[in-house]
């Protein structure tokens, strides 16, 4: 079907207020993608140093080709080379200063700890020289981990004090294989809205999708899926479902967008070409097109080295991922929902992007929640009742037999990020464990 880009009438009112909304919470946490990070950024509170370490391509062959991964570092002023670190492991996306410094704010700007973040492989600049990043199998969990372990044992030796380990959603089931591979790195680790289950599909998020929108929005959103019904792999219908979708993500999963919901179901409320007019307009004049970009990401087919590097195209990177080792695709609850694919549409994707079924479809789910029996050191965990994620992750009965669940129950994806005095408490109860600095 053809897209109108003209915004229908109606929706102008509501458009605008969207509009006054949306400009200072996305411009204050966004950067432009692939944008060159300075090498030192000094506040009145802290400074930081932006730098990198040689990684091998493949750590079970260290004469072999390196690439280098980005690190960020951010030292309060209070803070000595011995102070406790807060060691962030990198998600499936670029790393920026930007992104550091607000982690640092999320968990109440301590004074005297020092917050870490590496880069994950394969995404942002931390890629190989590789001219044909189409299929990127040197992306795996082990070898990330292994990168993870590089970079303590490097700054280990400058940043002295009792480190602790942090990730967030993916990162949170990445930081509990981390700690049970490498039980002697860190002292405690958070998972925050950790995914510990992944099933090669899954209707979890659906499910929570249905609770978010209600049942009036839910089947207005079922109406525009089933009007873009594509045609044939990647057409333009298969584009514009997959950015729908990118927006359904968006206010289902983050607490920072919850006061636009009601802004969200009035515009699911219009036409679908109306409706998808007023997001194209908002994805181009605020979002920086990050909506559109996840379509054309899950859509490229081929990707150089130069298009990697933009930092554009992450999304691209993370669908191989989901291929190789994590699946995770979405489906349906109940026949007729927003989420229309099966099993069989995922494989052929996956054939028609990197030429081959994905493995994660027959081999063994990667398992955190398995590793938990050998975990030796302390967890600290935080759940979201409104989290799209949480049936994939520890319910708030979970038990920890060293650590503490700080389960909120109104709140969304990692909700130690959106709440500061959460985020205090959450950083007060690692230092118990960690120790204090020398």
């Amino acid at each position: 079907m053809k897209i109108q880009k003209h915004v229908a009438a109606t929706g102008i009112v509501a458009l605008f207020i969207a509009i006054l909304a949306l400009v200072p919470m996305l411009i204050s946490c966004s950067s432009p993608a692939g944008a060159a990070q300075p090498d030192r950024t000094v506040t009145s509170d802290y400074e930081i140093i932006h730098t990198s370490i040689q990684q091998p391509v493949d750590h079970n062959n260290l004469s072999g080709a390196s690439f280098s991964e980005e690190v960020n570092i951010l030292i309060p002023k209070g803070a000595a080379d011995s102070s406790p670190v807060f060691f962030i492991l990198g998600n499936e996306h670029d790393i920026t200063v930007k992104e550091l410094a607000k982690f640092y704010k999320d968990y109440g700007s301590p004074r005297d700890v020092i917050f870490l973040q590496a880069e994950h492989r394969g995404y942002g600049q931390s890629i190989t020289a590789d001219a044909d990043q189409s299929v990127p199998s040197y992306v795996t969990i082990d070898q990330a981990l292994a990168d993870y372990d590089s970079v303590v044992q490097k700054f280990k030796q400058k940043y002295s004090g009792p480190w602790m380990a942090a990730g967030h959603s993916y990162g949170g089931g990445l930081v509990i294989n981390f700690a049970v591979s490498y039980p002697d790195d860190v002292k405690v680790i958070l998972s925050s809205s950790g995914v510990v289950d992944w099933p090669f599909t899954m209707d979890t998020y659906d499910r929570q999708v249905r609770i978010t929108m209600g049942d009036e929005t839910y089947q207005r959103l079922v109406a525009h899926i089933k009007n873009l019904e594509p045609q044939q792999l990647f057409d333009q219908n298969w584009m514009e479902r997959e950015f729908l979708i990118a927006f359904i993500h968006g206010m289902t999963q983050y607490g920072q967008y919850k006061p636009l919901l009601p802004v969200f179901k009035a515009f699911a409320a219009l036409p679908t070409p109306s409706s998808l007019g007023v997001l194209h307009f908002l994805d181009d004049a605020v979002a920086q097109k990050g909506g559109w970009m996840y379509a054309a990401s899950n859509a490229k087919k081929t990707l150089t080295h130069d298009e990697a590097v933009t930092g554009k195209y992450g999304w691209r990177v993370w669908r191989y991922q989901q291929c190789a080792e994590t699946g995770i695709f979405e489906v349906s609850a109940q026949p007729g929902g927003v989420f229309t694919r099966s099993k069989d549409d995922f494989m052929a994707e996956s054939r028609a992007l990197f030429g081959s079924d994905p493995k994660s479809a027959t081999a063994a789910a990667w398992s955190p929640r398995a590793m938990l029996d050998t975990l030796k050191v302390p967890m600290i965990y935080v759940g979201g009742g409104m989290d799209p994620w949480l049936g994939l992750g520890l319910a708030k009965d979970y038990v920890i037999k060293s650590g503490r669940y700080f389960y909120v129950p109104d709140g969304q994806h990692c909700p130690d990020r959106d709440d500061v005095t959460l985020g205090k408490q959450v950083l007060a109860e690692m230092l118990k464990y960690a120790g204090p600095g020398k």
